[in-house]
């Protein structure tokens, strides 16, 4: 008859669940990486009926800005032509005089206070002899308008008022595409990313529960026990990149295009993988701490040694954040500095563990038993 510890091994033996062959090893690989798999496509099935919102939250932090940023360049020029100064001023010059057709009795109406109705040139039958004026219009010829000359006295302020509320109409604050298959495919990718956000604790869980089968239980017990933490940074770094670090570098951006004076012009391709990339790189990033209390805990380095080598932790992070960030400007600061805090937190949190761990109450002389 077997025995009921068979499946489970010698329940005296303390490392009975930690022998693995390489073959044993790689099925569990494959078992975890398909659930993994199976995560992930049920976080993208989640992220296609909710893409739009999720594209308008993505880009809607760019959209704001360069509506701030437009906005900012207008106010600009208008109290550039208050004080006379900059191109728009030089500009700002009375124009030639243009003539303008007045249907007379349009002008016969205004002066008389009446409502002035729709007025469209007479067709001419020789082009289209079967054409119909439209339904509440007058049509009239050249002989029946009245010629006035007219100049304009400040014709950039009145581009500058005539243009605002255009704005939008001209895609001033929008992301540009340069084909038609484009947001079709950055569709994909947001969809692609915002399931491995919506999958990533049962992902995260796969690849701990992979790598517990080869701890000792001891350190399974880390492992687990660290899981919700890692979930928890994650999504703390995806958050902060979102809501905090991405609206400070947008205005960080605009603001060399404004010192330039150049005209943004973002495509939503190279905008969204830029927007898309860095928030998983901030969560991964945040994982920080959390990687330094098991290596210690596994006796991988102990703190004496991370400390001395604190210096060149930095300038390695710094560094690795100078290369993971996609922008050649000081994007990389928001990732490292960031990082550093949490490596300082990493070593407090080592250090209290460590004082937690020796905190052992002595025993009393009467309770100690001779051998």
């Amino acid at each position: 008859m077997a025995s009921p510890y068979d499946r489970y091994g010698d329940p005296d033996d303390y490392f009975a669940n930690t022998r693995m062959s390489f073959g044993d090893h790689l099925d569990e690989l494959r078992r975890h990486l398909l659930r993994a798999i199976g995560w992930l496509a049920i976080g993208m099935v989640i992220a296609f009926c909710f893409g739009g919102s999720l594209l308008a939250l993505i880009t809607g932090p760019i959209k704001k800005e360069l509506g701030i940023y437009r906005k900012a360049r207008v106010e600009q020029a208008r109290k550039d032509l208050g004080e006379n100064r900059g191109e728009l001023a030089a500009m700002n010059t009375k124009t030639r005089f243009v003539t303008l057709l007045i249907p007379r009795s349009a002008l016969r109406d205004a002066l008389a206070g009446k409502p002035i109705g729709d007025y469209v040139w007479e067709p001419d039958p020789t082009n289209d002899p079967s054409a119909a004026l439209p339904e509440g219009t007058t049509a009239v010829t050249e002989e029946d308008t009245v010629q006035l000359p007219v100049s304009i006295k400040n014709p950039s302020l009145m581009g500058i008022e005539i243009n605002q509320p255009l704005t939008h109409l001209n895609g001033d604050d929008q992301l540009t595409t340069l084909s038609i298959q484009e947001p079709a495919i950055v569709y994909i990718k947001v969809c692609l990313v915002a399931g491995i956000i919506f999958a990533s604790p049962f992902i995260f869980w796969e690849i701990w529960s992979f790598v517990g089968t080869g701890l000792y239980p001891h350190e399974r017990g880390y492992v687990y026990g660290s899981l919700p933490f890692a979930i928890g940074l994650f999504l703390g770094g995806v958050i902060l990149c979102q809501f905090i670090v991405m609206p400070l570098t947008i205005k960080a951006l605009l603001s060399f295009n404004a010192w330039f004076e150049l005209k943004p012009d973002p495509r939503l391709n190279e905008w969204l993988s830029f927007a898309i990339i860095m928030p998983l790189i901030f969560g991964i990033s945040f994982q920080t701490p959390l990687v330094m209390i098991l290596i210690e805990k596994l006796g991988v380095l102990d703190l004496e040694t991370i400390r001395k080598q604190r210096g060149l932790v930095w300038f390695a992070m710094l560094l690795g954040s100078a290369v993971v960030t996609p922008t050649v400007d000081l994007t990389f600061l928001m990732l490292w500095l960031p990082m550093g805090l949490l490596f300082e937190l990493g070593l407090i949190l080592i250090g209290w563990r460590r004082r937690a761990d020796l905190d052992i109450e002595a025993p009393d002389r009467n309770e100690v038993v001779g051998v």
